[in-house]
């Protein structure tokens, strides 16, 4: 009623338009097949499957899909802005989380060794007012860098070397296996 949905032919192009209030729906009404979007005969560009994925393809082949656990993208995802993620972002062993258009820097785990290479020009840098890296529970302190406050060494969670405005300070036994030089 009222030419809500025209299907036609301008001599040019064919159309199937909603004209009237509302969405339009394209559905299955008796839920056992599928719907397909094809680009060209025997090609799949959307494919809507009953009771399961959605898959937009290129050139035929699926490149995204929806799964019961969330989306798959086949190839390379690229973004033009940038990407949120809700949660944490998986790798799995060598997958890399690459960045510089060089793949200058890199941080991966290989399957025995967690690494962060860098390759590119320049320095590798740490900035924080207060850097330190921990043991892996993350229950002591190793090397403890405080900005206007120095740094530290410890063996065992006990400070055993700091930096110092005067100087530098060794808690316990120094060993030197060479020669002690300077100014005396």
């Amino acid at each position: 009623a009222g030419d809500g949905l025209e299907i036609y032919h301008d001599g040019s192009n064919s159309y199937v338009s909603n004209t009237g209030t509302g969405s339009l729906i394209i559905q299955d009404t008796n839920g056992t097949g599928d719907i397909y979007l094809r680009p060209k005969s025997g090609q799949t560009g959307i494919g809507i499957y009953n009771d399961n994925a959605v898959e937009l393809s290129f050139s035929g082949a699926t490149k995204l899909a929806t799964q019961s656990t969330g989306v798959l993208v086949t190839g390379a995802l690229t973004a033009t802005a940038n990407v949120s993620v809700g949660a944490n972002a998986t790798f799995v062993d060598n997958g890399k989380a690459i960045f510089g258009a060089g793949s200058d820097l890199q941080i991966y785990h290989d399957g025995s060794n967690s690494k962060i290479v860098d390759s590119g020009t320049g320095d590798l840098r740490l900035a924080g007012n207060v850097v330190r890296i921990r043991n892996a529970a993350d229950t002591e302190n190793m090397i403890s860098a405080v900005q206007g406050a120095g740094v530290s060494l410890a063996f065992n969670n006990g400070t055993k070397f700091e930096t110092l405005t005067a100087g530098a300070k060794v808690t316990g036994n120094l060993e030197v296996t060479g020669t002690i030089t300077g100014a005396g």
